[in-house]
């Protein structure tokens, strides 16, 4: 009997372990909470850039991005978002691109593409409403690490008899830089 008892302990101390994150990968988790605090507080400052501007009547339609608007804001991140890296500025660059030729695309479209949710938090709702979203204990985190590369991915349950194949996931991409942890882009939908 006893040595079933100390079997079913160690199997238990096992399982344990191999669910918790590594120290690397839990500074990897702490970053982005890290993010989505200093975004809460600095929300106003990341909103204050005119990123894209309507030239039709009252800033309507067809949309376009304004690109001196665009280096300013990314200047900013450089000098004062310490969460993101160089990849995180690149990567942002690359959707703005993309944004502008889907403007071009569809000129008539209503909804400014990539600025119809809230892009650093990845929702529709208010940061306060995504943070809660994103930190809740019941969630799921996963580090996936490739060298100086990592993604991080958020599982969350949608109602509560869900099974995990069930459950709404989202990712975080980072790099390392200068031996520090830091976004690549920012979080998103699994699948998009």
């Amino acid at each position: 009997m006893k040595k079933y008892f100390l079997f079913f302990i160690l199997l238990s101390i096992s399982c344990i372990s191999k669910a918790q994150l590594t120290a690397e990968q839990s500074q990897i988790k702490k970053t982005f909470f890290d993010f989505l605090k200093f975004y809460q507080h600095n929300e106003k400052n990341f909103y204050s850039f005119k990123l894209y501007k309507g030239t039709g009547k009252e800033n309507e339609p067809p949309y376009h991005i304004q690109w001196k608007e665009v280096d300013r804001y990314c200047a900013w991140l450089k000098t004062n978002v310490p969460y993101v890296c160089d990849e995180y500025i690149k990567n942002e660059r690359s959707d703005f691109k993309y944004y502008d030729s889907s403007f071009k695309a569809d000129p008539e479209d209503e909804i400014p593409m990539g600025f119809d949710y809230d892009r650093w938090a990845g929702g529709q709702e208010e940061v306060s409403y995504m943070i809660k979203w994103y930190t809740s204990s019941k969630n799921k985190y996963e580090v996936m690490m490739n060298g100086d590369t990592a993604t991080l991915r958020i599982g969350s349950k949608l109602s509560e008899g869900d099974t995990e194949k069930d459950w709404n996931w989202n990712e975080a991409p980072f790099k390392k830089e200068k031996g520090k942890w830091k976004m690549a882009g920012n979080v998103h939908p699994v699948g998009l």
